[in-house]
This record gives structure tokens, C-alpha cells and sequence, in this order.
């Protein structure tokens, strides 16, 4: 018997309709300096610089930052700068498109999309949370995904063909963490709607094993996939009944400086929402409610502008039909245009702002044994495209901040060198130490490649 797309999506989407989210567990209590939880942030932009190369030039230990990312200066001593890399999975694959396309579905998959259009594997963040929950490690959030857009179009994706979309609200956003918040007499808070939700749940995954003999090779991979969503809420629910809490509270005031129902996709919000989102990180780090956020300013081939007080020029009408002080028309215009690279400059001077004030909230708060959150913290930058014409997936500025607890030396660069097919390895191989660094010891390989961690960052 062959059952209807939307009923097999039922189970999915009856969880999310009664509020039976993964967010329903109450903090835990942390565990000692020597086994402080490893976090991971991973950040993303569009477009790529397009004319220059960067983020740093020089040799490993000599080394100047390109001034389009010139406010990171100040987290110099605490970053890896990778220049010359090309984006993870393409080379080693059948790809629809080299760049925008390409670019997007490897950024963080690490995968080609073997003419599928899509990306072909889980993004980076989503195989951390995944990988984590699998192995025990269950907070109230597998991961976070927050974004200046609410579509998927982006680099992040559940599974091959499931992309994610980010949450563009910060009120929203809190929204799901504040159940966390808060305890009674240092246990988890208990209560009936929580039981209720317990009780709804075990009905839908009863649903799931009466439903998988009933259905053919393709509804069964379909029901797989949402029945796992629903062990993952069901079995965080499970530690939420009875795990011990951190004293964590609620945020005083609003969660922004505009209205809860602002439009936060738009031009003028951008640096609210991003002051919103850069804030609600360590909040969420120090109360363990996860230990993976990404962060994306916009999806692969962004028509993206930022807010009029930065000055970005108009480009006139390009190749690509689009215009406007946005910042995919200028990557679309010549480096002989007076307006290219001062427009270009301003957009990643942007970025890293936002970029260094994330660093500086990681730096500042502590975790529970008194240690920056950034001594157990990796923040990694990425894009899909890079430097040169036309556009490519060559020449990626990829940055990663933190020194894992000190595992990693800081404050060097790195060159990439080689074909194509060796510089996505130093992706590869980055993202096997990223995926070590969070505690899964074991993993050699992610994406299409690998073999196994970069140890280039162990100094």
C-alpha cells in the first residue's frame, strides 16, 4: 500500500504542531575543566571577494591580514588563516555548475552534487549535532541555525536533498531556547505539558514502526529520516525529565532593538539581528542547550545589501539581470569600475565585524569553571566561492578562530598549494579536526574526501 507524501510527513509535522521540540530540556549541569564540552560556530558568506585574494598574505608566522578584513586584527594571536584553498567536494565529483551553484552545495557538505542540483550529504553543522546525538552527547538543541534570510537556499542541509533554512528572527530564536531557562531547587523543571508532550510522542514513534511494512523503498527512506527527528526530540525530552540544570535566566528586556515583529530579513535590521544572534551564542553555549551554532548572512549567489548607512554604491544592471547597492551586482562588475572594490571592501568589512564582535562575546563570557568560552570554542568562516575570474570555487578565504583547549597553535597562515583536488583536501582535512575537536575521535573522513585531521594545526 502506497500512502500519501503528506501522510508520511504526518508524524514530522504532528510533533512540531503539538510543540514537542528538542528545545524542551532544562540546562545541564557542566562538567569539570577536564572535560569542558568542545563547541563548535560555524560561519557563512556569500558571493565570495571576487577581485582580491585574501584573508592574509606572507609566511606561517609572518603574516599581514588583507584590509577588507582588517577588524579582525584584533583576533589575530587567536586565528588559522587559510588562503588559497579551494571549496571541499567539488573536484572530486560530477558538479551542475563551477561556482554559485557548486560552490553553495560543498561549502560545508564537503560533497559534489553529482548532477543533482543540490547538496549530496549533511552540512557540517548538522553532521556535528548528528554525530553528537548519536553518540550520547543529547542537549536540547542537536545545533542551531540562524540566519539574515529565512529560505533554504543556503549551504546547510539535514541529509542529501534536505536543505535547512535558518531562523532570521532573534525573538523567535530565543523563542525556542527559553525552555532551558531557569530551575527549581537545581533539578530540571518538570511539568505537565512537558509529560504531555512525552506521551505524544511515544504515540508517533509507535506510528513510525506500524507505518514502515506498510510502505515501499522510497516512503520507507522517507519515514526513516522524520521517524529519527522524532527519536532525537523524544530521547532529549527523556534527559529533560531528569538531567540536573544550571542556574540559567532568561534575558532581561527584549532580545532586540526592534519590534518582535519587525521583518529581520531586511536591509536596515541586519546589524540587529546580527548583534541579536552574536549575543544569543554564548547564552546558549554556557547553559549547554547546544554545542553547534551556524550562522549564515545570506545564502550562495546573494542579491545582499546591507544597511544604507554603510555608503554601498549602486552597480549599474549586470550579466546577471540584477543591480542595486547589493553586493552580487558588484562581484558581477569589472575591477576597472571605480565602484568595485570600495563597494566590495565595505561588504566584508562588514562581515568581519560581525565576525570579530562573535569573538569578542566567546572571549568575554566564561564557562562554568571560569575559562573563556573561546578555550573550548572553534569558530570557522567559510564561503562558497572565492577569488578570480569567472566566478569560482578557487581561492576560498576560510579563517578558524579558537586553539581547541589548546591543541592548536594560533595567530598563523596558511598557504594551500597544489591542483585543485589538494587544496579542497585542506577543507577536508580542516573539517576532520573541527569534527575531532567536538570529540568524535574516530571520524578519518567527511565529505566526498579525506584523510583524516589537518595536522598542520597542531603547530
Amino acid at each position: 500500500m502506497k500512502l500519501p507524501r503528506r501522510r508520511v510527513l504526518g508524524a514530522g509535522l504532528a510533533a512540531a504542531a503539538c510543540g514537542a521540540l528538542p528545545s524542551l530540556l532544562t540546562a545541564r549541569s557542566s562538567s569539570a575543566a577536564t572535560d569542558r564540552p568542545k563547541r563548535v560556530v560555524i560561519i557563512f558568506t556569500p558571493n565570495g571577494p571576487q577581485h582580491e585574494v585574501g584573508p592574509t598574505q606572507g609566511n606561517e608566522t609572518a603574516f599581514t591580514l588583507h584590509p577588507w578584513w582588517s577588524p579582525l586584527q584584533r583576533h589575530i594571536a587567536d586565528g588559522l588563516f587559510f588562503r588559497g584553498v579551494h571549496v571541499p567536494g567539488v573536484p572530486f565529483g560530477k558538479v551542475d555548475e563551477y561556482g554559485h551553484q557548486s560552490g553553495t552545495a560543498g561549502a560545508l557538505t564537503a560533497r559534489c552534487t553529482e548532477g543533482t542540483s543540490t547538496g549530496t550529504g549533511p552540512s557540517l553543522d548538522q553532521y556535528l549535532g548528528q554525530q553528537l546525538f548519536q553518540r550520547g552527547v543529547i542537549t536540547p538543541k542537536r545545533s542551531l541555525l540562524w540566519g539574515l534570510y529565512d529560505n533554504a537556499d543556503g549551504p546547510f542541509y539535514e541529509a542529501a536533498g534536505q536543505p535547512v533554512a535558518p531562523v532570521s528572527n532573534p525573538y523567535t530564536a530565543l523563542a525556542a531556547l527559553a525552555p532551558s531557562f531557569g530551575s527549581s531547587n537545581g533539578m530540571a523543571m518538570v511539568d505537565e505539558a512537558l509529560s504531555r508532550k512525552r506521551f505524544i510522542l511515544d504515540h508517533i514513534r509507535e506510528d513510525c514502526s506500524r507505518l514502515r511494512g506498510r510502505l515501499g523503498a522510497e516512503g520507507r527512506t522517507m519515514l526513516d529520516f522524520h521517524c529519527s527527528n522524532i527519536e532525537t526530540l523524544e530521547k532529549s525530552l527523556s534527559v529533560a525529565m531528569t538531567a540536573p540544570a544550571l542556574e540559567c535566566k532568561m534575558p532581561t528586556g527584549p532580545v532586540a532593538d526592534l519590534p518582535e515583529k519587525t521583518n529581520f530579513s531586511q536591509r536596515e535590521t541586519r546589524d540587529v539581528a546580527m548583534e541579536s544572534f552574536t549575543k544569543l551564542i554564548p547564552l546558549s553555549f554556557i547553559c549547554d542547550i547546544t554545542r553547534v551554532i551556524a550562522v549564515s548572512f545570506a545564502p550562495g549567489a546573494a542579491r545582499f545589501s546591507i544597511p544604507e548607512k554603510y555608503g554601498v554604491a549602486s552597480s549599474a544592471e549586470v550579466d546577471s539581470g540584477d543591480s542595486g547597492p547589493q553586493m552580487h551586482a558588484w562581484t558581477h562588475q569589472g575591477r576597472d569600475n571605480p565602484g568595485t572594490l570600495p563597494s566590495l571592501q565595505t561588504f566584508y568589512q562588514w562581515f568581519s565585524t560581525h565576525v570579530a564582535n562573535i569573538i569578542d562575546e566567546l572571549q568575554n563570557n566564561k564557562d562554568a569553571d571560569g575559562v573563556p568560552l573561546l578555550d573550548s570554542t572553534l569558530v570557522l568562516w567559510t564561503s562558497e566561492f572565492g577569488a578570480g575570474l569567472p566566478h569560482t570555487n578557487r581561492n576560498i578565504p576560510v579563517m578558524l578562530f579558537g586553539n581547541s583547549g589548546g591543541q592548536f597553535k594560533t595567530g598563523r597562515h596558511f598557504e594551500a598549494s597544489g591542483d585543485d583536488k589538494a587544496r579542497a583536501m585542506v577543507m577536508h582535512n580542516l573539517f576532520v579536526s573541527i569534527i575531532r575537536h567536538a570529540g568524535l575521535s574516530d571520524i578519518d573522513t567527511f565529505g566526498n574526501a579525506g584523510s583524516g585531521p589537518l595536522d598542520w594545526l597542531k603547530g
